[in-house]
């Protein structure tokens, strides 16, 4: 029995050795345009130390953090009967169990899962960060939020200032960010170990969010109600406000689907087509690539964004937009992203990480082995090593409890 026990014991590290090894075969890059233009030469992800040495945490972290909000519910429910097979696989090989022992499993899954989804959303922990971007390339987010925001003030995250949102950006690799709370202004801010903050607005226009960015006044939303007020504010923002006009993921996807050629006719400047909060991330690859065709033909610009609103430390997009000598110069940088997004569809390249989709082939119920698949298939070498390292270390400890045990029963 105990050999048995011990043949079981290493067939999880095993198996996943093997599924390493073929995530290697079927590798996919860490890094790609979602339009399909190649990115810059040197451009990449720098991980640091901590991702390197708790591979297996931080991945899953990632991972997770990057999931649309239907996959997000699979994850959870994927969970049960993952877990189930865990139990009678390992029950069969104990030849037994006891409803006692299969409960305090239960509590104690339950109690970690907890754990790794607080610290998940609360800690802004080590990230990955976008880097080789070179010195006339300047990293910009289009759309995120801080405590001023009515979704962000109350909440856990209500100490996310503009300058804690600012060194998030900095730890991911922006150089500029665009604060754009929901219809509210305020002051920005600057610093060491800041990314540069540029002024911006998110207007809750009828059935739309509508960001504009270069905005540095509040927005009377009286005056656009209903689907006018949406075109009127569309037709006037620049005039008005000073502002260039992007429309916001979900909501043009959900409301606007039918008569987006409408707001680009009354004057909508862009699209976000890659927006990383949960329920924007379920746009599909077949809805990204009709807007990006719209938008190539109205030669409008095209972004993704992060709308982060302070929950965990991962980044999925950035933005890279030519700005020669931006370095150099004492002014800031905003206005002339803003003069580039004026030129339209070829003014900004988009960089997304590689994750599992909302329209993967991954069943919805099998969406944890779909995410620790797509982790697996875009990691580098460090982080494969020490994946394996993770797995037979707990796979060999496991193997020697197990037979200090079988030696306790024979004695």
């Amino acid at each position: 029995m105990t050999q048995r026990r011990t043949r079981v014991a290493l067939s999880l590290p095993l198996a996943l050795t093997l599924g390493l090894a073929l995530a290697r075969a079927w590798a996919e890059p860490s890094l790609s345009d979602p339009l399909g233009v190649p990115l810059p030469q040197g451009l990449r992800l720098t991980l640091p130390w901590s991702h390197l040495v708790a591979a297996p945490l931080f991945t899953l972290w990632d991972g997770v953090s990057m999931l649309s909000l239907s996959r997000l519910k699979g994850f959870l429910t994927g969970l049960l009967p993952l877990f189930v097979l865990w139990r009678v696989v390992r029950a069969l090989a104990r030849q037994g169990t006891t409803p006692g022992r299969e409960l305090g499993a239960f509590l104690l899954g339950i109690a970690a899962l907890a754990v790794f989804i607080a610290a998940g959303l609360l800690w802004h922990r080590p990230m990955a960060a976008l880097a080789g971007t070179g010195p006339d390339r300047i990293v910009v987010d289009f759309h995120t939020h801080t405590n001023r925001s009515h979704d962000v003030a109350g909440t856990v995250m209500d100490d996310y200032d503009v300058p804690a949102n600012l060194r998030w950006h900095r730890q991911a690799g922006y150089d500029a960010a665009f604060i754009t709370d929901h219809n509210t202004v305020g002051p920005l801010a600057s610093g060491p170990g800041l990314a540069i903050g540029c002024p911006g607005i998110e207007v809750s226009a009828w059935r739309a969010h509508v960001v504009l960015l270069g905005d540095s006044m509040p927005v009377d939303r009286g005056r656009y109600g209903g689907l006018t007020g949406l075109l009127e504010l569309l037709r006037t923002s620049e005039a008005a406000y000073g502002a260039i006009s992007l429309a916001s993921i979900p909501e043009y996807v959900r409301n606007h689907w039918d008569r987006l050629d409408t707001l680009v006719a009354a004057g909508l400047d862009g699209f976000e087509i890659v927006n990383a909060a949960p329920k924007a991330n379920e746009i599909t690859r077949a809805q990204r690539d009709s807007v990006a065709a719209l938008a190539r033909r109205a030669d409008r610009f095209v972004v993704g964004v992060s709308d982060h609103h302070g929950w965990g430390a991962t980044s999925m997009v950035w933005n890279l937009v030519d700005a020669p000598g931006w370095r150099q110069a004492a002014e800031s940088p905003c206005a002339g992203i803003l003069a580039r997004l004026r030129e339209g569809f070829e003014a900004v390249q988009i960089v997304e990480r590689h994750r599992l989709r909302p329209d993967s082939l991954w069943p919805t119920l099998l969406t944890p082995l779909g995410v620790v698949w797509e982790a697996w298939r875009s990691m580098g070498w460090g982080q494969v090593v020490s994946w394996l390292v993770w797995v037979w270390g707990l796979g060999l400890a496991g193997r020697r409890v197990r037979g200090a045990e079988g030696q306790q029963q024979r004695t």
